[in-house]
């Protein structure tokens, strides 16, 4: 196959494994990218559709783009646990609870 698709191209056969190798990188970078995109629950600029698009008619270039800039990193996203009474500090919630519930007995 790998002479065959040398001849058509009219291109020495190290070429062609070159271009295969390439389009392989290219649709697995891309196919990464994607399912990436889809699994994150925040990405930069907020719209996942605008990277997807990005990645799916970018080619190479776009999926390369995402990976570098668009992936939120870990302390960007806001993560459900984090969220209201932990994210104030283990010392303010107990302020809190104490205040609205009375002291804890102190043992």
């Amino acid at each position: 196959m790998l002479d065959w698709l040398a001849r058509r191209l009219e291109v020495s056969s190290g070429v062609a494994a070159a271009l295969i190798l390439l389009a392989v990188v290219q649709l697995a970078l891309q196919l990464y990218a994607l399912v990436d995109v889809a699994k994150r629950d925040a990405v930069r600029g907020g719209n996942k559709w605008v990277w997807a698009l990005v990645i799916a008619l970018g080619g190479l270039p776009g999926a390369i783009a995402y990976i570098a800039a668009g992936r939120a990193s870990p302390t960007e996203v806001p993560s459900a646990s984090a969220g209201g009474a932990k994210a104030a500090g283990d010392e303010t919630v107990r302020h809190a609870v104490d205040t609205l519930y009375g002291p804890r007995d102190r043992r």
